[in-house]
């Protein structure tokens, strides 16, 4: 028996690393890029402590805050996946959603996630995201793109009239892009409109509105 061991103990840490690229395999195959301890001790079937001093010596994993990780990209890391998976249910939304539909000139250091959960702001390098809460009723007008969830253009601009962020001068400005770009469904956008429920968000898509149509006349002119 210890003669077997022997034999195997300069093995181990090939064997080890081995086991954990299986299970990071496993996790990107059901679309995990964001995980937890948890998920990767079931899947190992060892112990949170060993698979937790085992992936903090991985390359490939990266950790986001206690108990959450997420697998790095040679090619670089998808933020916008990364920062829509650390809580569950949530979607990215203002600036960050412009800069996902280029309806922005800005570069931003900045992923802002919407969701029903209250959750700290997190460093992640260079960038940061924050999360701000919204209440079940305004919860909607987002997609899943592969495994990021992402507001509809029509959404990112009513949350960011909501949420006063960013400034108004810039929601107009990926308004007129949208507009440009054929991005934009005004029914849709009067529409989540209605379902926002809210005076303040009525009031500023209606300066929106009429600037544009302003534009349009006297552009037809």
């Amino acid at each position: 028996m210890l003669h077997k061991l022997y034999f195997l103990l300069p093995f181990l840490p090939v064997m080890i690393y081995n086991r954990v690229m299986d299970t990071l395999e496993e996790l990107q195959l059901h679309g995990k890029t964001v995980f937890t301890i948890n998920d990767a001790s079931m899947l190992m079937k060892k112990p949170k402590k060993y698979v937790s001093k085992i992936l903090s010596s991985n390359r490939k994993v990266k950790r986001i805050e206690r108990g959450l990780y997420f697998i790095s990209s040679s090619g670089g890391d998808n933020l916008y996946e990364i920062a829509s998976q650390i809580v569950f249910p949530s979607y990215i939304s203002l600036f960050a959603a412009f800069q996902y539909y280029s309806v922005t000139d800005q570069v931003i250091k900045k992923y802002s996630v919407i969701s029903i959960k209250r959750h700290r702001e997190i460093n992640l390098g260079e960038n940061i995201i924050e999360f701000r809460t919204m209440g079940r009723e305004r919860f909607f007008g987002f997609n899943r793109v592969q495994n990021t969830y992402i507001a509809s253009i029509e959404k990112a601009i009513l949350d960011s009239l909501y949420l006063n962020m960013p400034s108004f001068s810039y929601v107009k400005e990926a308004f007129d892009l949208s507009r440009q770009n054929s991005l934009l469904n005004l029914k849709v956008l009067r529409e989540y409109a209605h379902r926002m429920n809210s005076g303040s968000v009525n009031r500023k898509l209606s300066k929106l509105l009429h600037e544009d149509d302003e534009i349009r006349m006297s552009e037809g002119n």
